[in-house]
């Protein structure tokens, strides 16, 4: 059995994709005393259901999060709707991994 496979729990396949993201966060189950309002990440990797971002601040799971995507090359953004299902800390803890989920 392969162990890799049985943690794998995307619905569709994900394809490297880097592009800044700027967020406010509308919402969150669990507020914590330094929740950022916004913040600044670098998208890693995108997939039907989401994205996967760097940034250097952590969020609760369950936030809910407005989104706008930059367009390499271009000063237009495209705005969304996401949601936070994990997080991870990333090499010496500074910078945070987020998965996002897309809600519109």
């Amino acid at each position: 059995m392969n162990i890799g496979l049985e943690k794998e729990r995307r619905r569709s396949p994900r394809f490297p994709w880097i592009v800044e993201i700027k967020a406010n966060v509308l919402s969150a189950d669990e507020i914590f005393e330094d929740a950022p309002d916004s913040l600044k990440a670098v998208t890693e990797d995108i997939g039907a259901g989401g994205v996967a971002v760097l940034t250097d601040q952590a969020l609760p799971e369950n936030a809910v999060l407005r989104c706008e995507f930059g367009v390499p090359g271009s000063p237009s953004v495209i705005p969304t709707l996401m949601q936070v299902r994990w997080s991870e800390s990333v090499g010496d803890k500074r910078l945070c991994k987020l998965g996002l989920q897309f809600l519109l």
